[in-house]
């Protein structure tokens, strides 16, 4: 994908991304709409990455990751006219049940009024659950405008036969599409702290000049430049590690955009008045959404250390 065509796709879906919020109605039918099942068969790479970035600009809520994590898992889902969403594991908990037997418990995206059975994740494999045994609760998250329902229900779930061994792939492109969702609500809380420091004068300057200030803001684009080329990288790469790399990159991004762009907005950036809040929230709880990135960290750093697979790094010496 080209410049120009890139830079007038990232427009058409930051105006319909700004229709869908505005409006509150569903990002498919919008999608389909603009013909991007063409644009993704023809840049699966590009194509995602542009539209996770803005809506993560759009602070949009909708099931757009189901869509990713349900295309990697294509060829074990079995054929179903049911509506299905995907189970995504609690913040903090671990990844995945061991043991289908039990039940689930997990948040999707969007409230589940529309669904027939939930895909959830089971060790490496996925197993399927009606939605009708499931008890939904809303979530209460730092970001005010999540629409994440807690979803829980007793087992037993229903294996999917051949399934073994698919969940790693789709979290890894999950991963990736978050990662770029992240990236695009920091560089938007970004943005906003820019625009406030180049408006905003002190001494007869733009407090932007100031040395203390300028180096805060080039600290926090160069990390999201950081997290953009390591996103690409996992694109290249396709597989679990260099995807948990580069989310883990943009959640310590987001964390240090926050961090900056909060400072050296003073007190108006903490006000609810003032849209920055929006996005450093935003970019917080998706973070955490598929493990946050301290914890990644933390399993990418043992892994090395154990000798394990890294980023095609099979050995450490």
């Amino acid at each position: 994908m080209d410049t120009e065509t890139r830079t007038l796709l990232a427009g058409s879906l930051r105006e319909l991304l700004t229709e869908v919020a505005a409006k509150s109605s569903e990002l498919g039918p919008a999608l389909a709409e603009l013909g991007w099942a063409e644009v993704l068969a023809d840049d699966p790479a590009e194509a995602t990455t542009l539209l996770f970035t803005e809506h993560g600009r759009a602070l949009v809520g909708s099931r757009a990751l189901d869509d990713v994590v349900l295309a990697a898992l294509g060829a074990a889902l079995p054929p179903t006219t049911a509506r299905r969403a995907v189970l995504y594991p609690m913040p903090g908990h671990a990844m995945d049940p061991d043991d289908a037997t039990v039940g689930f418990d997990g948040l999707v995206l969007t409230g589940p009024r529309d669904v027939d059975e939930f895909v959830i994740p089971v060790a490496d494999a996925i197993a399927l659950a009606p939605a009708v045994q499931a008890t939904v609760t809303a979530m209460t998250t730092m970001d005010a405008s999540s629409q994440w329902q807690r979803v829980s229900g007793k087992g037993p779930l229903v294996p999917v036969s051949g399934s073994a061994g698919m969940w790693p792939g789709a979290l890894a492109a999950a991963r990736r599409a978050l990662t770029a969702e992240i990236i695009g609500a920091a560089e938007a809380a970004l943005e906003l702290a820019i625009a406030h420091t180049s408006a905003r004068t002190q001494f007869g300057r733009p407090i932007a000049a100031f040395q203390a200030v300028r180096h805060r803001l080039a600290e926090a684009h160069a990390t999201l430049v950081a997290a953009s080329g390591l996103l690409a990288t996992a694109w290249q790469d396709g597989g679990p590690w260099s995807a948990a790399v580069a989310k883990a990159a943009a959640g310590r991004a987001q964390a240090l955009v926050a961090r900056h762009a909060l400072q050296v907005c003073g007190a108006v950036g903490l006000t609810q008045e003032h849209p920055l809040h929006t996005y450093v929230s935003r970019a917080a709880v998706l973070d955490a959404l598929l493990t946050p990135h301290q914890l990644l960290e933390e399993e990418l750093g043992r892994e090395l250390l154990d000798g394990g697979e890294l980023l095609g790094i099979t050995e450490v010496r």
